[in-house]
């Protein structure tokens, strides 16, 4: 009796201490406010968009976009925009890009053209060598402005990234 007792005992203790391993480490964001009632610092809306839509993300080899990435893997001119802000992947594991540019004033459709051409030459690479339907992905990407900021999204759940971007982003 006693040895099951005492078995009994460390099967409680072993459960008590495997349950404390599911306690969430961080908070997830909710939505306290309305969508045109939330007000970000200069930049951060579209940082903590981007935050939010790669939480879930699980393709390998996502990188940051910079000013630097446009102009020397996509032949761009710096001169059209004021910031630049998103994440594509190398292709190797499939596509998953969301690219935010704000223009300079006058260089709207500037920037328009410089998101199509990003489109352009994420379907060439794809073209022969299709990974996790990609191709379709950049050939369907869709471009649009949102506020101050034109967007081209290349991502498999566009319909919650949009989501998302509605709420980081106001109009």
């Amino acid at each position: 009796m006693q040895r099951l007792l005492f078995i009994f005992s460390c099967i409680i203790l072993v459960i008590l201490f495997a349950l404390q391993g599911f306690q969430p480490q961080y908070q997830l964001p909710t939505l306290e406010q309305g969508e045109e009632e939330v007000q970000f610092p200069e930049g951060s809306g579209p940082e903590e968009a981007l935050n939010e839509i790669y939480f879930n993300v699980d393709i390998l080899g996502v990188q940051e976009v910079t000013t630097k990435v446009l102009v020397d893997e996509f032949g761009l001119s710096s001169s059209h925009w004021v910031s630049v802000h998103g994440r594509y992947t190398n292709g190797r594991f499939g596509i998953a890009d969301v690219f935010i540019i704000r223009p300079r004033p006058g260089h709207e459709d500037d920037v328009r053209e410089c998101l199509e051409t990003i489109k352009l030459a994420r379907m060439n690479l794809f073209r022969n060598f299709d990974i996790y339907d990609s191709y379709s992905l950049a050939e369907n990407g869709s471009i649009y402005q949102r506020g101050d900021y034109y967007i081209l999204l290349m991502i498999d759940n566009e319909d919650e990234v949009r989501s998302i971007l509605r709420t980081y982003i106001p109009r």
